[in-house]
C-alpha cells in the first residue's frame, strides 16, 4: 500500500497554547508555528502545495488551524506592533480606555490588552505578559492588570490561576458583567458546573436579558441533559434572537428537549 498525501512540513517559531477550537469547539492544546504544505509519499516531503505560511491555533484534536500566507503577515505584525507600541504610549500617559478604529465608544485598556495578548504570543511580539502588567500597575490599574493576568493564565492553561485572577478583578469592580461572565465561562471549562451557574446567575441579576450568559446556560443544560431547563433556556434564546429559532442544529436540540420532557415549547 502506498502513503500518500500532504501535511505541513519544515515547521519554525512554534509556540504552545491553551484553547478552545473555533471549529471542533473543544478546549484543548494548540499549536502555531510557520511552515509550507509538501504532498508525500511514505511522509517523504516531495513537492511544495502551497506558499509559506502562519498557522494559527492548530488544534491538537481535529487538526485545523488559521493559514495565512506569510507574504500577507508582514502587514498584519506591523498592524499588531504599531497598535501595542501605541496603546502602552497611551497607558503610560494615564489613560483607561482608549479609542479604537471602527469602534464607536472607547475600550477599556484591560480588555483591549486581554483580546490582543493572544496574538502577542502566538507572533512572538511578547513572551509573557509580564511588560504589560508592570505598565498597568504603574498606573496603578490593578483591574485590568488582573484581566490581562487572567487572560494569560489561560492561554498558558493555568484555569486555576486564570479563575484567582478573574476573581480578584471582580473584588475591584462588581458589577463588572464581563468579568463574571469569564468567571462562569473558565469554570465551566474546568467541569465546575455549579460554581459556573452561580457566576452566569449573578450575570443575569445584573443584566437578565444578556443572550452570550444564556447560551451558555443552556449548554450546560445541554450536557447535563436537563430537557425541561432546555426547553426554558431555548425559548429565552428565540426570544431575544427569533432569527435563530431556524438555525437547524439548535432546532434539532430544541424539537428533542422538548420530546424528552414532554414540555411544549413557544417556539416548537
Amino acid at each position: 500500500m502506498i502513503i500518500y498525501g500532504s501535511r505541513m512540513y519544515f515547521k519554525e517559531n512554534v509556540v504552545e497554547s491553551q484553547g478552545t477550537c473555533d471549529h471542533c469547539g473543544h478546549y484543548t492544546s494548540q499549536t502555531s508555528y510557520e511552515a509550507r504544505k509538501f504532498g508525500h509519499i511514505y511522509f517523504i516531503p516531495l513537492f511544495p502545495a502551497g506558499p509559506r505560511s502562519q498557522i494559527l491555533n492548530e488544534c491538537s484534536n481535529c487538526g485545523i488551524g488559521t493559514h495565512i500566507p506569510l507574504e500577507k503577515m508582514e502587514p498584519i505584525r506591523d498592524d499588531i506592533r504599531s497598535n501595542f507600541k501605541n496603546w502602552i504610549e497611551q497607558v503610560q500617559s494615564g489613560k483607561k480606555e482608549i479609542h479604537v478604529e471602527g469602534d464607536p465608544e472607547p475600550i477599556n485598556v484591560g480588555l483591549l490588552f486581554s483580546g490582543a495578548l493572544e496574538n502577542l504570543y502566538l507572533l512572538q511580539e511578547i513572551d509573557d505578559a509580564n511588560s504589560i502588567l508592570a505598565v498597568l500597575k504603574s498606573q496603578e490599574m490593578h483591574h485590568e492588570a488582573e484581566i490581562v493576568s487572567a487572560r494569560w493564565h489561560e492561554i498558558q492553561g493555568n484555569l486555576d490561576r486564570a479563575v484567582q485572577s478573574y476573581q480578584a478583578a471582580h473584588e475591584l469592580s462588581p458589577e463588572d458583567i464581563f468579568i463574571l461572565y469569564q468567571i462562569g465561562k473558565t469554570e465551566r471549562l474546568m467541569g465546575k458546573t455549579g460554581k459556573a451557574m452561580q457566576a452566569f446567575e449573578k450575570c443575569l441579576s445584573i443584566d437578565p436579558d444578556n443572550l452570550d450568559v444564556i447560551i451558555e446556560i443552556a449548554g450546560i443544560h445541554e450536557n447535563a441533559n436537563d430537557y425541561p431547563k432546555i426547553v426554558e433556556t431555548y425559548d429565552k434564546i428565540y426570544d431575544l434572537r427569533p432569527d435563530l429559532v431556524s438555525e437547524k442544529g439548535m432546532k434539532k436540540v430544541y424539537k428533542k428537549a422538548c420530546k424528552k420532557s414532554g414540555v411544549e415549547g413557544k417556539y416548537l
